[in-house]
């Protein structure tokens, strides 16, 4: 009797066999790999875009029912606002020329890269756990800080230090 089972056929890439999570992925290239613009991360993603461009917004909510890709979403943005040395957002940046009408030539896409700056914006990703807000606020901030500024040009402040 031979050993026919599903997975000698099928192969699921990492990226469809778990969850994204914004803390853990933030700087993980393999999370952002095959991640695909929807229709609705397209318009979504314009919004932010046009945001940007107007100054009008400076943040945004994102809501809907469990596993529709919010995380997803949210870790292929933070990666646009990453160091333009990062892989991080150089997979993010060919994502969205290969989304619907956003190619490098869109306007949309010029908005984007150009309004971006080049060492990035701090990427503060807060993650809630059973902990006072303060706190949860407080690891985010540190942790955005540990990764916008090289080791040797961050130094933790003491009051930081001690609300860990």
């Amino acid at each position: 009797m031979t050993n026919n089972t599903l997975a000698n056929f099928f192969s699921v890439k990492r990226r469809y066999s778990r969850s994204v999570n914004l803390a853990r992925d933030l700087e993980q290239a393999d999370a952002l790999q095959g991640y695909i613009l929807t229709e609705r991360s397209v318009d979504a993603l314009r919004r932010v875009i046009s945001g940007i461009k107007e100054g009008t917004s400076n943040a945004w909510t994102l809501t809907s029912v469990y596993g529709t890709g919010k995380s997803a979403f949210a870790h292929y943005l933070a990666s646009l606002c990453a160091s333009s040395k990062s892989q991080m957002r150089s997979l993010a940046l060919e994502i969205t020329q290969t989304a619907l009408a956003l190619g490098a030539e869109s306007d949309e896409y010029r908005v984007l890269e150009s309004s971006i700056p080049q060492q990035g914006y701090l990427r503060a990703v807060a993650v809630a756990q059973r902990e006072p807000i303060s706190s949860t606020v407080v690891r985010a901030l540190l942790r955005g800080a540990e990764t916008f500024w090289t080791p040797g040009k961050f130094k933790k402040i003491d009051a930081v230090s001690r609300l860990q």
